[in-house]
C-alpha cells in the first residue's frame, strides 16, 4: 500500500481548499457536490448528526451559519494506495467577534464513478476562548522577539496554549485579594 502518493496529496489538498472557499462563500450547490451521494455519508457538526445524503442537504439548504474571517492554521493530510485520504484541519475563525479555533476531519474516498469525495466527517465544537487568546499572542510573540527567536504558527499556538494554562492554574491565588498594606514575606515555607 502506498502511502502519500504526491500526486493524490496535491489533488485533495486542491479539494480541500476548494471545498473550503464553497464554506466561506456558503456555495451549497458545491458544499453538496463534494460529499459522497449516499445513504451512508456521515457528517457531525458541531450541532447536528447527518446521515445520509438527504439529510445533508437539507441542513446545507436549512439556516447554515456565516464564517467571518475563516482560515486553516493547520492541516495534516494522509493517503493511502491513492483511493483513500484524510484531512485533519485546525481552522480559525471569528465567532460572535471573538476569534476562536475549532478542529475538522474529513474522510476522502476516490470511488470510481464519481472522482474524490466526502465519505464521513466530523466538525467540532470551537475551543473556549476569550479575548485572552490575543494577548497571549502578543505576549507571546513579544517575549520570543526579546529572545531573538521565531515562533512558527505551530510553536505560537503551543507557546500560547501553554500560557493559558498557566494563568488558569494561577487563577485562584491571583484571586486571593491583599491589601494594599500586606508586606511581601522574606521567607515562603509549604
Amino acid at each position: 500500500m502506498e502511502l502519500n502518493d504526491p500526486e493524490a496529496i496535491a489533488a485533495i489538498a486542491t479539494l480541500h481548499d476548494d471545498y473550503e472557499a464553497a464554506l466561506v462563500a456558503n456555495d451549497v450547490a458545491a458544499l453538496n457536490g463534494y460529499f459522497w451521494n449516499s445513504p451512508h455519508v456521515v457528517r457531525y457538526g458541531v450541532a447536528e448528526q447527518l446521515y445520509g445524503i438527504d439529510e445533508l442537504r437539507a441542513y446545507r439548504d436549512g439556516n447554515t451559519p456565516k464564517f467571518t474571517e475563516r482560515r486553516i492554521v493547520r492541516r495534516q493530510i494522509a493517503t493511502f494506495a491513492g483511493a483513500f485520504a484524510t484531512v485533519m484541519s485546525e481552522i480559525e475563525m471569528v465567532i460572535d467577534g471573538t476569534r476562536r479555533r475549532s478542529r475538522q476531519s474529513q474522510t476522502w474516498v476516490q470511488i470510481p464513478s464519481a472522482g474524490w469525495r466526502i465519505v464521513a466527517a466530523h466538525v467540532s465544537a470551537p475551543l473556549s476562548s476569550t479575548v485572552r487568546d490575543s494577548q497571549w499572542r502578543r505576549y507571546a510573540d513579544m517575549l520570543a522577539g526579546s529572545l531573538g527567536l521565531t515562533l512558527d504558527e505551530p510553536q505560537r499556538a503551543g507557546v500560547v496554549a501553554n500560557l493559558e494554562r498557566t494563568a488558569i492554574i494561577a487563577a485562584p491565588m491571583l484571586a486571593v485579594p491583599l491589601p494594599d498594606e500586606v508586606e511581601p514575606a522574606p521567607v515562603f515555607t509549604a
